[in-house]
């Protein structure tokens, strides 16, 4: 055991080294240090054993995930706490506590700390971080996919600081320095899991089951760095018109209609592609479209369609057989029609070379980059493909732009193709 012990001034302790990848799910403290209460050598080598087996239980634990213990003592806790919920105060009520203190004793003797864990857990004196997440999530509003995301990153958060009395600054800080530098994620990615955590806890606040004079997560993350050359690179870059071109070609070429025709319309109208992927039938009148399932209000709006479009459109609809202008499409979990589609045109756009800064998005870059290059109107492009206008002038109070005006507008399209695409393309189309 000497090798487990320490001597401090006068007193002995027992000291463990926790392995470097395992200091985190410890609050980042390198080692266990315990007093052994004893001057003697001798009866320090005696008490220590104990205590390094409890600790390497606990590496054990973190390393393979097995908290039986754990679990037996949190479940024996939650049972307490809901007898006391149910129990009136009066004499059982004081009986009960009595009881529990027996108990309490008799788990501190066998293993250090767990009877004061089952006492304080038992009397909400300590709340599990994880105990009222699903409640929170109930309130929120967010689309499923945002609040399965929230489920995820407070799993991580709750996996970290298993009880909010460890939700402390210095130790938040910590975590979030683990977050990009052991676990290797984004600045971005690491805010977005401290947000959620953040509103979380501002739950457990207006709840009054944490303190609410103190924020533990005030200013954890790293300010957002000056964009660098790299950064720019990263961003996504536009299509030119050829490139366009090349793939619509491509995804009629290995026989992908459906990939065809959704390129074939974010081409004309610089629509995302969950608003393509959702559009219906219905949606569709004459020489126009609206857009009804959008990201953001500004999103809501009538689109022309352009005259190279207007015959694709027609077959679309006339053949649809589920009320959808892309018809066939499949839904995944979360109703979003445009997941499948979407993954086979990033699997043809790598193919044909182009990096991850180029995406279906990229294509509504392309249209904005074209109307630019016309002479068109911000105001007037961005109602056509759906962005938002800062000023207060045309943002807030304009009533919007004449449908003729983003008519002609979007007339200003254009692409190297051949004059028969329609008949080459789609061979019933026109």
């Amino acid at each position: 055991m000497a090798k487990y012990i320490q001597k401090r001034r006068r007193r002995w302790y027992a000291t463990l080294d926790i392995p470097k990848d395992l200091r985190s799910h410890f609050g980042g403290k390198p080692r266990f240090v315990e007093s052994l209460k004893t001057e003697s050598q001798t009866e320090a080598e005696r008490r220590c054993p104990l205590l390094i087996i409890r600790w390497k239980a606990e590496i054990e634990a973190a390393r393979t995930g097995d908290t039986a213990p754990l679990q037996h003592l949190r479940e024996a806790a939650l049972d307490w706490r809901d007898l006391f919920d149910t129990t009136p105060h009066g004499e059982q009520r004081d009986a009960y506590a009595m009881i529990l203190q027996d108990k309490a004793e008799a788990a501190e003797q066998e293993r250090q700390g767990a009877g004061k864990a089952l006492y304080k857990l038992a009397t909400r004196q300590w709340l599990e971080t994880s105990e009222n997440v699903e409640d929170w999530l109930t309130t929120l509003e967010n689309e499923p996919k945002t609040i399965d995301m929230k489920r995820s990153d407070l799993k991580r958060f709750a996996g970290r600081f298993k009880l909010t009395k460890s939700v402390q600054r210095k130790h938040v800080q910590r975590w979030v320095h683990d977050l990009q530098n052991e676990d290797g994620l984004k600045l971005a990615t690491v805010r977005r899991i401290v947000s959620a955590a953040r509103g979380y806890w501002d739950y457990l606040q207006r709840l009054d089951v944490v303190r609410d004079d103190v924020d533990p997560f005030h200013k954890v993350v790293p300010n957002r760095k000056r964009s660098s050359k790299s950064t720019a690179a990263d961003k996504r870059q536009t299509f030119s018109a050829s490139a366009v071109v090349a793939l619509l070609f491509a995804a009629v070429e290995q026989g992908d209609r459906d990939l065809g025709f959704l390129i074939w319309l974010g081409m004309w109208t610089g629509c995302r592609i969950e608003e393509l992927c959702a559009l219906r039938v219905s949606d569709v009148s004459g020489d126009r479209f609206t857009v009804s399932d959008a990201k953001s209000e500004a999103g809501l709006r009538e689109v022309p369609i352009h005259s190279q479009l207007l015959p694709a459109i027609r077959y679309l609809c006339d053949s649809s057989s589920d009320g959808f202008v892309l018809s066939g499409l499949t839904f995944n979990k979360y109703q979003d029609r445009s997941n499948a589609v979407g993954k086979r045109f990033g699997r043809l756009k790598t193919k044909m070379g182009f990096d991850k800064t180029h995406v279906y998005h990229s294509l509504r870059k392309t249209v904005a980059t074209q109307l630019d290059a016309a002479g068109i109107p911000e105001t007037v492009s961005a109602r056509i493909v759906g962005h938002d206008l800062k000023t207060m002038t045309y943002g807030l109070y304009s009533g919007g732009v004449p449908f003729e005006t983003k008519r002609q507008a979007l007339e200003a399209l254009s692409y190297p193709l051949p004059d028969n695409s329609h008949a080459e393309l789609w061979k019933g189309a026109e």
